[in-house]
């Protein structure tokens, strides 16, 4: 960049400094744990399956079709859990506001 460039105040090397540090941060926070977890498990899915197929490919397509249903049930437990904990907030504001 020019010289004048840097004379603005959004440009100024505290400011660049300033957003290169909190730009960093977000990237590592969305690119770190989250990232290597779901890789890592995703990996480890694969491997699974390509052992199993190995092993026993009656064995594995059994597993292939019960999968997507012991997830699902997952996310129906985790709906219902949320559901009832908004529930007793609910109530417990309303119980305080009675007393």
């Amino acid at each position: 960049m020019e010289v004048s460039w840097f004379d603005e105040a959004d440009h100024s090397s505290g400011a660049i400094g300033s957003r290169l540090s909190t730009d960093a941060t977000s990237v590592r926070a969305l690119v770190g744990d989250a990232l290597g977890l779901l890789v890592q498990n995703i990996a480890t899915a694969c491997t699974g399956l390509i052992i199993a197929f190995v092993a026993s490919w009656q064995l594995a397509l059994i597993i292939v079709v019960i999968a997507p249903l012991v997830g699902l049930n997952g996310y129906v437990q985790m709906k219902f859990l949320k559901g009832f904990s908004s529930d007793a907030k609910v109530r417990l504001f309303h119980l305080n506001t009675l007393l």
